[in-house]
């Protein structure tokens, strides 16, 4: 995938130290040189590989963010040809087949070195919060709601067995078949995703700053491909049909903070959040003091996450289906039309799911029980006056309130069109284009309409919004709309010869676009804000109960008029893409240029990767990456998270790779 960032030449050079000093350290480079190893039919290859990432937002901080080592074991067996099974058994009907498994177990030491330093996040308030992977109890890392994985172990992506799949031709048929966990890719764009959507992203890896081939969470799929050959004037024809029988996930892995490389944030749905409702007095008892009620909301997902609906993941609950049909004309137009229908697929700049909040109340009764609080809260993090005395002002004993909600997933059809060009008489470039359009994607709206009332009990009264015992409702609901997004792109070998007099760089660039139908657009919020005043107000801390000493940002919520999360949604969105790259030296340094700009959210990200190769089998690769707001600093909300979101990541990274 190809990656961006802009930034400073101090930057640069501070990050390129870091790098030779890392260098420098690595047994990696006194290891010899080693062939592919065959046996016959059997080929096993793969490689070794180190990242070590820094991330250094100004040239006197630096802040170790990953250290993942990685292994790669490839085995490639055609354990039938010819219609033999390793030349000895006769199987009818099927011509050749082949054996496919990739292992890659993974570690980042990160989770064990526990720096103590706050991770960055969108902003600093999201810092405070987020805090550090050492002060997580037990040294844990929570990557999505009610699922905490451990960090004290080796961590494993996959089970270690990344891919592992059957193809089969059949004899005397134009029929292959593919059947076991695999990756499937469709469309033409590159770093960013239309129609390549079969398989979800793990983005908890690195972000989308690396490959789709390493950031792909492979699924147990079935594919079959007819190859019809010519019909009329198109050649080249098939169509593919890929069918998963209940093996869902949803379109985002995402993780959030305090790990290292994830969503710039904390979980929004994290236990012990603190929000303050407007309504005066108690919750059935309103007053005129002006105290308003401090609430801690619980919440009850019903077995439902980031990752899981309300389904079985079986052919009845999570089956999907697509198909594509592919061609080429007389003119040299190469095409595909393309269709899916699955569950929790985000197009564009879109997201796979969304929280729909069916109720919220409090557990207890308060005419006939008392609400005794969660704990107390200090409304101000800098305050030293931390009295529990109930006269002291800043400080506000928290009830707790239950949030019944679902994350949903649901099915939609998207329908996509993609193909690639080449032009030779006026450009010598390939021209390639690619549009989606997916049928109810999920969003979170402040439509009033969608929102629910907060009640006294679950059983309680849900009063208009005008009456005076009305005790307000949720910030956010849930609706479904069309999203409508493309890309038009090029790529072209060009000479540029005061740069390299032996070799052409290799030029690319993508203009991708997103819309969203419907009116009021205004009231849609994405999933991954940082929210706006007033939604989040000041930071503060839990000076007891069971989140003792976390500090928590200030919430509002009840009966002001919903603000949504500050993460707005625009009809149109836009994004240009550049990369260049060429080699030197007889193809053993290969630099690689790329940039991503956001023309609608004013941000940029910015990055160039040099990749040495000491050996024919080990690379030493180099990296920087920075990112850009532009004209303020304002939060900028990007939903394809080049430059906005990760403003304060700027990143110098170094990998070295060792293949056999």
């Amino acid at each position: 995938m190809r990656e961006a960032r802009l930034g400073w030449l101090s930057r640069a050079r501070a990050g390129f130290m870091v790098c030779l000093l890392a260098l420098s350290l690595s047994p990696m480079l006194c290891m010899p040189a080693a062939a592919i190893m065959k046996y016959g039919a059997l080929q096993l290859s793969g490689n070794v590989e180190m990242q070590n990432l820094i991330r250094n937002s100004s040239v006197e901080s630096f802040q170790a963010v990953q250290q993942r080592n990685t292994i790669r074991l490839r085995v490639d067996w055609d354990w039938l040809q010819n219609g033999q099974f390793l030349d000895t058994v006769n199987i009818p009907f099927i011509e050749r087949s082949k054996l496919f498994l990739l292992f890659r177990p993974v570690y980042d030491s990160i989770y064990h070195i526990a720096p103590g330093d706050r991770q960055a996040g969108q902003t600093r308030y999201d810092d405070l919060v987020g805090g550090s992977l050492a002060n997580v109890p037990g040294r844990t890392r929570t990557l999505l709601s009610n699922e905490v994985y451990p960090t004290t172990d080796w961590t494993v992506y996959n089970y270690g067995i990344r891919e592992a799949y059957v193809d089969f031709k059949i004899k005397d048929a134009p029929v292959s078949f593919r059947m076991g966990r695999q990756q499937v890719i469709w469309g033409e764009s590159d770093t960013f995703r239309l129609m390549d959507i079969w398989n979800p992203l793990d983005v908890t890896w690195h972000f989308q700053q690396e490959s789709w081939d390493n950031i792909r969470i492979p699924l147990w799929l079935g594919k079959g491909l007819w190859d019809i050959g010519d019909v009329g004037p198109l050649s080249n024809t098939f169509l593919e049909v890929v069918y998963n029988p209940g093996d869902f996930h949803p379109g985002i892995n995402a993780g959030f903070l305090p790990q290292p490389w994830a969503l710039p944030f904390p979980n929004a749905l994290r236990a012990g959040q603190v929000q303050l409702s407007p309504q005066n007095g108690t919750l059935d008892h309103p007053t005129l003091d002006n105290s308003g009620i401090w609430l801690n909301p619980v919440f009850d997902l019903e077995g439902t996450s980031l990752r899981r609906g309300d389904f079985n993941r079986n052919p009845g609950g999570a089956s999907e289906v697509g198909t594509r049909f592919h061609a080429v004309t007389p003119q040299g137009l190469e095409f595909s039309l393309n269709y899916l229908y699955g569950r929790g697929r985000g197009v564009g700049a879109s997201s796979p799911f969304a929280l729909k909040i069916k109720r919220i109340y409090t557990p207890k009764d308060p005419y006939t029980e008392s609400l005794h609080p969660t704990g107390h809260y200090q409304r101000d993090i800098n305050n030293p006056n931390i009295s529990l005395d109930p006269s002291n002002p800043n400080v506000k004993g928290v009830i707790p309130i239950i949030v019944d909600a679902e994350v949903m997933h649901p099915y939609m059809h998207i329908f996509g069109l993609t193909g690639n060009y080449f032009e030779g008489d006026y450009t010598a470039a390939v021209f390639r284009f690619e549009t989606a359009y997916a049928m109810g994607e999920p969003f979170q709206t402040t439509d009033p309409s969608t929102l629910a009332c907060i009640t006294s009990t679950a059983q309680g009264k849900c009063w208009p919004r005008s009456h005076p015992l009305a005790l307000g409702f949720s910030p956010l609901g849930y609706i479904q709309r069309d999203v409508w997004a493309g890309m038009v792109g090029f790529d072209r070998p060009t000479w540029i010869r005061f740069l390299n007099p032996k070799a052409t760089w290799f030029l690319t660039g993508q203009f991708f676009w997103n819309y969203t139908t419907g009116g009021h657009v205004d009231w849609l919020r994405g999933n991954s804000g940082a929210g706006d005043y007033p939604y989040f107000g000041p930071v503060g801390r839990w000076l007891d109960g069971p989140f003792k000493g976390r500090i928590e940002r200030q919430q509002l919520a009840g009966r002001l008029p919903a603000a949504g999360n500050g993460d707005n949604i625009r009809q149109w969105e836009h994004l240009i893409t550049f990369g260049a790259t060429s080699f030197y030296r007889g193809g053993t340094v290969v630099p690689f240029i790329a940039d991503a700009w956001d023309p609608v959210n004013g941000n940029n990200e910015f990055l160039w990767n040099l990749d040495y190769y000491y050996t024919n089998n080990f690379i030493i690769g180099l990296q920087q990456k920075f990112y850009m707001t532009y004209g303020s600093k304002a939060t900028s909300n990007d939903p394809w998270f080049v430059g906005g979101r990760f403003n304060r990541r700027d990143e110098t990274g170094v990998k070295l790779t060792y293949q056999f």
